[in-house]
């Protein structure tokens, strides 16, 4: 299956809606998105997660490719599908990042961990 990328401004807190399958063959192309956004001058990261449909260990490595390359952000992946959010608990990642309900949630507590 493909993936779908729509980005939207919210400032430096760009939100990714991400609408597929991340894995092998489609991890590298959220990767691109948000690595590019992040040389923009991107602070944090959102990753609207709602239509993701599954996601293996590529798509993990994607988010945590990004989440490092955010130097003093945070990357928040919100309203994850619980395929997704079972993959982030199994894999011990889901304390890594800003995992929360909606997008309005991932932009609150990005707010509340400004430095």
């Amino acid at each position: 299956m493909s993936l779908n990328i729509a980005k939207e401004d919210h400032g430096q807190r760009p939100v990714l809606t991400v609408d597929g399958d991340l894995d092998l063959a489609t991890a590298p192309q959220l990767t691109s998105v948000a690595l590019a956004l992040i040389e923009n001058g991107a602070a944090d990261v959102i990753v609207d997660a709602q239509k993701i449909g599954f996601c293996d260990s590529s798509g993990l490595t994607a988010f945590v490719q990004i989440a490092n390359r955010l130097e003093n952000g945070r990357l928040a992946i919100a309203a994850p599908t619980p395929i997704l959010r079972r993959v982030l608990e199994l894999s011990g990642l889901l304390d890594a990042f800003v995992v929360v309900n909606s997008v309005p949630e991932a932009l609150a507590a990005l707010e509340s961990t400004e430095k």
